[in-house]
């Protein structure tokens, strides 16, 4: 018998080369900018993939080389933004000099999300009801406060076993401070007159809770 006949089969994709990759890099880059800009400027009216291509000047095919749908295309905006803040937060808190500090810059590091002029514009996108209202919103947006969760848990934990914070049930607590921190924030993106100052909503959650987890 002569030699064996190669099986025949989908040949593999061929890898992009550096120019490809980055005129696809460019290209996402352009479809998230126009859908940031068109959410926030028309907040009243759906935004549909039509548009986002059109204000980006791209092809239909260049939006599905990347997403497979609008849904898809905000929930990778809220989960690259969350992971952003995130990074930013758990890298702040790590750095302060003791959990009552931590807890302090935890805090802070959430309401400049939303105080910080450069990163409302955002933070109104990702809270618009176009942006919820997308199909599995609800999984990425609690993943999303899990992360943002995970290192205020840890600092709880760390001030109760060091007698800082000697009433501290870190697990629950940190559900509060995160609730408390959240309504400040919301107050904010609504204009809401109530809405306090960066520095005061700071304090006042800051004074309560360490009136709350008995803080030395």
């Amino acid at each position: 018998m002569g030699p064996k006949a190669a099986t025949v089969g989908a040949a593999p994709d061929r890898p992009r080369s550096p120019a490809r990759e980055e005129k696809y890099r460019a290209e996402k880059e352009q479809i998230v900018r126009a859908a940031y800009e068109l959410i926030q400027r028309d907040g009243s009216k759906e935004t549909s993939v039509h548009d986002v291509l059109h204000a980006a000047g791209l092809s239909t095919r260049a939006f599905y080389r990347h997403f497979r749908s609008k849904d898809e295309l905000v929930l990778e905006m809220y989960r690259i933004d969350c992971d952003r803040v995130n990074t930013t937060l758990t890298a702040a808190v790590a750095a302060a000099p003791d959990p009552l500090a931590a807890l302090e810059v935890w805090i802070d590091q959430n309401l400049a999300v939303v105080y910080d002029v450069r990163r409302l514009r955002h933070a109104i996108v990702l809270s618009s009801a176009e942006v919820s209202s997308a199909e599995g919103f609800t999984e990425v947006k609690n993943a999303g406060l899990a992360a943002q969760r995970a290192p205020l848990v840890e600092l709880l934990r760390d001030g109760h076993e060091r007698g800082v914070f000697p009433h501290a049930d870190p697990e629950t607590d940190a559900l509060a401070i995160q609730a408390v921190v959240g309504a400040h924030m919301r107050a904010r993106l609504d204009r809401d007159p109530a809405a306090l100052t960066r520095a005061d909503a700071r304090a006042h959650t800051l004074d309560l809770f360490e009136r709350a987890l008995g803080a030395h």
